[in-house]
């Protein structure tokens, strides 16, 4: 259950995430500096099924998943999501991600995939459990996902989102920051920042990709919360 915005800008992109979680699950650990296949990645980790919903490497892709339609549950389902996001964390391009992740064991329950990467539209890879799509992602901005009522989740949050944009007369990183941090006409099931009483968005991230470095930043929390932040920093890759 997640709510995923971003806006480009010049040689990278802002990228923000609502992770919302049952309060049955544990607490996920902060980003940590990780290598796989010899690149560099930063990547939060659940702590229940050991993956990531979110990551970004030196080349300046990120990837941020979502759950997908929860009427199509896999019968055949073996593994976390979040492993699948850990297996692409070294790819170079969206090119190359989605080469690879067509060739990925995909036996998970319904998701869909961000891939960002500078200078380029977002992709969106979505599995249903049966069949894997590849779209351009731009025009579903922003996503969500949700357990309860998931299309009125949906139409509430892009109300809000609208409401937001028109008030600010732009899509910008400040917009995106208030919109994820925003309740509507209240806190609860369908806000953005949710809260309800047996889920809430338990943590904030904030990928900025910029010419020279990728920054990371974390709130272990809901973004309505005054909490510290952790951040990680990496070089681009030239």
């Amino acid at each position: 259950m997640c709510t995923v915005s971003w806006v480009h800008q010049a040689e990278g992109y802002h990228l923000l995430c609502n992770r919302d979680e049952k309060r049955t699950r544990g607490t996920g650990f902060g980003p940590r500096i990780a290598m796989l296949g010899g690149v560099r990645y930063i990547a939060p980790v659940d702590s229940d099924g050991g993956g990531t919903w979110l990551s970004a490497n030196v080349f300046g892709l990120s990837l941020c998943l979502l759950n997908g339609n929860a009427e199509f549950r896999s019968s055949d389902a073996r593994r976390s999501r979040g492993l699948l996001v850990r297996e692409l964390a070294w790819a170079p391009s969206a090119g190359e991600c989605t080469l690879w992740l067509r060739h990925l064991d995909l036996r998970c329950h319904a998701f869909s995939l961000v891939i960002l990467e500078p200078r380029q539209s977002a992709i969106l890879a979505q599995w249903n459990g049966i069949e894997l799509t590849i779209d351009t992602g731009d025009r579903h901005m922003p996503l969500t996902s949700s357990s309860y009522d998931a299309e009125g989740v949906r139409r509430f949050r892009l109300n809000e989102f609208a409401r937001r944009v028109a008030r600010a007369r732009s899509i910008d990183p400040a917009t995106l920051y208030w919109f994820h941090s925003s309740h509507g006409t209240g806190p609860d099931a369908y806000s953005p920042c949710m809260h309800r009483e047996d889920a809430e968005t338990v943590s904030f991230s904030w990928v900025i990709v910029s010419r020279d470095c990728i920054r990371f930043v974390y709130v272990p929390a809901a973004p309505c919360q005054s909490k510290p932040s952790e951040e990680r920093l990496l070089v681009r890759a030239a």
